[in-house]
């Protein structure tokens, strides 16, 4: 122990005289250190951790697979639940809900939307759903004709509403204009992972799944072709994930045989409820934990480069200690206690670092991750990482030993330490530049892939006008808009009241969403086709009032517009994009073809054809991790069919301010809806452009964590290419001396110097982009635009790498063209 205190007196005075060098060497290790344990603090908070339910491992999520989409995703209907419960042989307990479908709380001044999760009373129980006051449903309340009207809230809308009061429970109250009693209160910590995902918001109330039909007028439990449903089963024991999936896809072919008129062609998908949760983020996790895992690599490299070029300077202080008695032991255990302080100060500041990682981490995504996620620091990480730093320096430790028993000590003694070093050292030095070198490149390319994927993301264009566009939704699932006339009524008038609010230019109703991630799709088969799956073309489907379009910017390449005589009494028309025409007649006149779709009530005519535009949300992470390329690649499928004919009950309202304050408009707005129908919620109101800024913060936030990384790992391969050739030239001036002293220009010193570093960081830079052409693949998913191998970006990292390595060998050549020639060759 006194040697190990000594040891360490004597290498912090070393240090004290070398502060750039121990800087150097923290920083590097600190910065490795920080950002693989915040990196994968993430990934463990994400991909490893379990989710807070009972036997979260057997869950599955249960959903219908469209034509030419066999991920799933999709919904089934109530009878297609039934089935499911019936004939499946893998799980022992299986739950329906359904995540659409608002409440309006009446009461108040105005009313107030509350999200709802329509659910079977199993669903509560696969959550593990503890009531903090009162039950959660009972088993006889799973109905689908005449459930009770009961109803769970949410801790935060008891807070909220009724302050907490705990004679909530047992009370009435009116939602839907229908009288519900409160039977439970959930617990602060409870989240409806499942249903929150679909919907993007938090679930404030559960309600009965055999109330929804009723409740909201839609789809009744014995209409097959009502697509509204999920599902949540649990596994029995024994029953492997590949096994569920198994039987649970055999079960979709089976009722495609059965009922060949609505489900021929779709299918079911099972999948763990994890993957479902947070699987879109596993293929940026691997983006980032690799990244993490490179620049701690490359952190380890700089700081074993620095020490051994320090070591390599310090042979003769070692060849003297040997002389006095120092054995090989003595000399190792001395650089490994210098190294221990380093490596104690590293880590030190990689935690200080990791903190305010995972704190940035945590606000970077806030509302942008599954509710079941926690980001938090693990120490176990820390630890990981101190100890990969402890080795690091107690390899290089052990240097001084190998140096002892394999150099003479008389030659350690006349060279004086400046002497060139054997060959095989060098090699060694030069690896570690070269690897440094190599990684830094692929990280340079996946965050140039990333960036120039945003750049392309936000600034492709749209195919319609989205400055001063102001939307909000309205949400009509409701018995007073049971029936479609109602709907298309209410729609009519606020097209019409809406376009003399003060401030509004234009209004176009559009159903169900407007650059959403949520869109309502029509399985179209043209007149004349054979009646088989493989002839049916997918298109999104939007539901809109005369001159929307027109009102978007959309222009109208054939035929004509809808009018307000195109209502429910005259013939079914439809406007298609130009890709949803080629696909469907291709080399044909589109205007005047028919087609049908399973939920129309007959053959549908086209009367126009409008230019494509991208009305669903570009980028969605969900799309990437089940291969789905982004939703602004490939053609714009979508039929648009007058809101009188088809009125959706999920409205989108976008009105065109003309230089208004959108706060003063959206008041006007807010106040006509309420002169409609006061008890109807008005929600989500935004500029059309700040959905698009959050809808790219996903984005963003990885390619600027990636482009950090990238940055970070260029700087540090410049630190340790300039510490290893300023060890270099400081090692070779007597060298140098000799060379000015018989007439070396100091041209020849200034290119002799830069080779040197650019040589291995040429061969890393070669080894780099082997490396990242083939890495860079994992990440084509989130790609838009572009390719994994694009040759700008590749060209682009390729120059600012070398210029780089170039700068770093500048100021270390240009101080060996300094040299004096008789100072150098006396040793002074």
């Amino acid at each position: 122990m006194r040697d190990i205190a000594r040891d360490a007196r004597f290498g912090l005075r070393l240090l004290a005289r070398s502060p750039g060098f121990a800087a150097a060497v923290v920083v590097a290790l600190g910065l490795g250190i920080g950002s693989a344990t915040a990196i994968w603090s993430g990934v463990r908070a994400v991909a490893l951790a379990p989710l807070p339910y009972p036997d979260s491992d057997r869950l599955m999520f249960v959903s219908r697979a469209y034509p030419g989409f066999p991920q799933g995703g999709g919904n089934f209907s109530y009878p297609a639940l039934a089935d499911i419960a019936d004939w499946n042989r893998s799980f022992d307990v299986l739950a329906g809900y359904q995540a659409y479908g608002a409440l309006a709380l009446s009461g108040g001044q105005e009313p107030v939307r509350l999200n709802v999760n329509w659910v079977a009373p199993a669903y509560l129980e696969l959550l593990g759903l503890r009531p903090e006051l009162g039950r959660a449903f009972r088993a006889s309340e799973d109905r689908y004709v005449d459930a009770d009207p009961v109803v769970v809230l949410s801790h935060d809308v008891w807070q909220r509403h009724f302050g907490g009061s705990p004679k909530i429970v047992g009370s009435e109250l009116v939602l839907n204009d229908r009288a519900f009693t409160v039977v439970g209160i959930a617990p602060p910590e409870f989240r409806d992972a499942p249903a929150e995902q679909e919907l993007g918001e938090p679930i404030e109330a559960w309600v009965p799944l055999g109330l929804a039909h009723g409740v909201l007028g839609q789809f009744g439990p014995r209409d097959r072709a009502g697509a509204i449903l999920w599902a949540l089963g649990r596994r029995k024991p024994g029953v492997s994930v590949a096994q569920a999936r198994a039987d649970v896809g055999g079960l979709g072919e089976k009722m495609a045989r059965v009922y060949p008129a609505t489900d021929r062609g779709f299918g079911l998908v099972a999948r763990p409820l994890k993957d479902q949760l947070v699987g879109e983020l596993y293929a940026p996790l691997r983006l980032l934990g690799a990244g993490a895992v490179f620049l701690l690599l490359i952190g380890c490299a700089n700081a074993g480069n620095l020490l051994l070029a320090r070591l390599l300077t310090r042979q003769r202080e070692f060849a003297v200690r040997a002389a006095h008695g120092a054995t090989s032991r003595r000399l190792a255990g001395q650089v490994a206690v210098e190294n221990l302080v380093l490596a104690l100060a590293s880590g030190a500041l990689g935690l200080a670092l990791a903190s305010l990682g995972v704190a940035a981490l945590r606000r970077g995504v806030a509302g942008g991750l599954s509710p079941v996620v926690r980001f938090a620091l693990d120490g176990r990480l820390v630890l990981a990482g101190v100890a990969l730093t402890l080795a690091t320096g107690l390899l290089v430790g052990l240097l001084p030993a190998m140096f002892r028993s394999r150099a003479p000590l008389t030659d350690a003694l006349n060279q004086g330490g400046r002497s060139a070093v054997p060959s095989a050292r060098q090699s060694t030095v030069r690896a570690l530049v070269a690897g440094e070198v190599a990684l830094a490149l692929v990280l340079l390319a996946g965050a140039g892939l990333l960036w120039k994927s945003l750049r392309n993301l936000t600034t492709s264009d749209l195919g319609f006008r989205t400055e001063n566009l102001l939307t909000l939704r309205l949400d009509l699932r409701s018995q007073r808009y049971a029936d479609a006339e109602s709907r298309a009524r209410f729609g009519r008038q606020v097209a019409e009241d809406l376009g003399r609010v003060p401030g509004a230019a234009s209004v176009t109703l559009w159903g169900p969403s407007m650059l959403g991630r949520a869109t309502w799709v029509i399985e179209a088969r043209n007149e004349g086709a054979a009646d088989d799956p493989s002839n049916l073309v997918m298109s999104c489907r939007h539901s809109v009032n005369p001159g929307a379009l027109a009102s978007l910017g959309i222009a109208l390449r054939r035929g004509r517009d809808f009018t307000w005589n195109d209502d429910a009494r005259a013939p079914i028309v439809a406007i298609v994009s130009e890709s949803t025409a080629k696909a469907e007649w291709p080399g044909q006149d589109p205007i005047g073809k028919r087609f049908r779709a399973l939920r129309l009530p007959g053959w549908a005519t086209v009367v126009g054809v409008a230019a494509d535009a991208r009305h669903r949300q570009r980028i969605d992470l969900t799309d990437a991790a089940n291969g789905v390329p982004p939703g602004g690649l490939g053609p714009q499928r979508d039929v648009y069919f007058p809101y009188l004919q088809l009125p959706n009950p999920a409205l989108v309202v976008a009105v065109r301010t003309n230089g208004e304050a959108a706060g003063v408009v959206a008041s006007g707005l807010r106040a006509a809806i309420h002169r409609l129908d006061p008890a109807l919620p008005v929600y989500d109101i935004a500029l059309l452009q700040d959905r698009l800024a959050r809808q790219e913060r996903g984005s963003r936030v990885l390619a600027t964590i990636a482009g950090a990384f990238a940055v970070l790992a260029l700087a540090l391969a410049a630190l340790g290419l300039y510490g290893v050739l300023a060890h270099a030239v400081a090692r070779r001036t007597p060298e140098i001396g000799v060379r000015r002293a018989l007439g070396a220009p100091a041209r020849s010193v200034l290119g002799l110097v830069i080779r040197e570093g650019l040589v291995p960081a040429a061969a890393g830079a070669g080894v780099g982009l082997a490396a990242a052409l083939f890495l860079t693949r994992g990440i084509s998913s989130l790609l838009y635009g572009l390719t994994p191998a694009d040759p700008e970006v590749f060209a682009a990292i390729g120059a600012a790498l070398l210029a780089v390595a170039a700068a770093a060998c500048v100021l270390p050549a240009r101080r060996a063209t300094r040299v004096d020639p008789m100072v150098a060759i006396r040793g002074d």
